[in-house]
């Protein structure tokens, strides 16, 4: 009997430390909550607008268009003296400092002359070869064009300039179009006692523009949403035998879209 008592006693005691571990080491079980979230804006509305962006620019590279024109009884009379001329021009041209690789032939054809046309009677033939020559230094253009026309060149038939920057003058132009466009935004909404929220939309513009040439021709040309033109300063100008390289106008323009929320 005192064995099984014992026994018992044991057993309770045992029961009563694990009760009392349990209650020493029990901890609160922690619920994760959720982060709180900001309440978003009201959307009271939308607005869209457009900018635009020019920058103007010194040209700093040309190519120039020279035709040489002859004429003989024979197609071969013709070539012939056509290349003489045109080897004629592209020594002058290159003893202006400009080198082989930027001078070369951007046109050939040889075409009949008729003396009439209603009993196809040829009385020759005529040979005519564009010279398209880069110049990589503005300022030699006028050395150029006195050099090549005495020595053989019969007409100027295209003057254009350009930006070896344009990309980076593009991308620039871009930025200050979304910029204005946002400026303009802005200044809208707080007219209307609102506030500029999200933008949602963003577009590019693009459009043709013409330039002027030396020639006074006019060209129609397309640079995406990029436009050189030259008219804006008067293109090129023969003054006092100088000539003026003038400007180059990149532009560019978007439109925006944006939310409208209620003004604090």
């Amino acid at each position: 009997m005192q064995t099984k008592s014992s026994l018992n006693t044991i057993l309770l005691l045992a029961v009563v430390g694990l009760l009392l571990w349990n209650g020493l080491g029990a901890r609160p079980i922690a619920i994760a909550m959720p982060p709180q979230q900001e309440a978003e804006p009201v959307v009271a509305g939308s607005i869209s607008v457009s900018g635009s962006s020019a920058i103007r620019v010194q040209p700093n590279r040309v190519v120039v268009l020279f035709g040489i024109q002859t004429f003989a009884p024979t197609p071969g009379e013709a070539r012939a003296q056509n290349g003489r001329h045109s080897q004629a021009v592209v020594e002058a041209i290159g003893e202006q400092g400009i080198a082989e690789r930027d001078i070369a032939t951007a046109d050939f054809d040889i075409q009949p002359r008729y003396e009439d046309y209603d009993r196809n009677l040829i009385n020759g033939y005529a040979a005519c070869n564009t010279i398209a020559v880069t110049l990589r230094d503005v300022q030699r253009l006028q050395a150029v064009l006195v050099a090549a026309l005495e020595s053989g060149a019969t007409t100027v038939d295209g003057i254009e300039f350009s930006t070896t920057n344009l990309r980076a003058l593009r991308d620039q132009a871009r930025e200050q179009a979304v910029q204005a466009a946002l400026e303009k935004a802005e200044a809208l909404a707080s007219a209307a006692g609102m506030r500029l929220g999200r933008v949602t939309n963003i577009s590019e513009n693009s459009w043709g523009s013409y330039f002027g040439s030396w020639r006074g021709n006019r060209q129609w040309t397309n640079y995406q949403n990029v436009v050189q033109d030259l008219s804006a300063q008067g293109a090129i100008a023969l003054e006092d035998g100088a000539i003026s390289l003038g400007q180059i106008v990149v532009t560019a323009g978007v439109s925006l879209s944006a939310e409208l929320v209620p003004g604090e």
